[in-house]
């Protein structure tokens, strides 16, 4: 299993979020000096759940870096993070 798939499996069986979408950015990065070929290291998430509703940003990206954190240990690199109430995803 690739990493986008074990983050997306993660997340949804953690969090069972209302709307998830996860894009792999990584090469968007070549060139810099973290950069490794063929490897899944930048993505840009997004996580709705009512789960958020009573947390603030900091605590809801806290959540969610603890279920990555062997992600992080194995090269991943950087995760661009929106997270998101149901409340506060349909106001947009």
């Amino acid at each position: 299993m690739n990493r986008k798939a074990r983050i997306e499996s993660l997340i949804i069986n953690e969090i069972n979020p209302e709307f998830f979408s996860i894009k792999d950015v990584s090469e968007e990065h070549r060139g810099h000096r973290s950069f490794k070929d063929g490897v899944e290291s930048h993505f840009d998430i997004t996580v709705v759940t009512d789960k958020f509703s009573d947390k603030n940003k900091i605590e809801r990206h806290r959540i969610i870096n603890k279920l990555l954190k062997e992600e992080f240990l194995l090269d991943l690199h950087s995760v661009t993070l929106k997270a998101y109430s149901l409340k506060e995803y349909n106001k947009d």
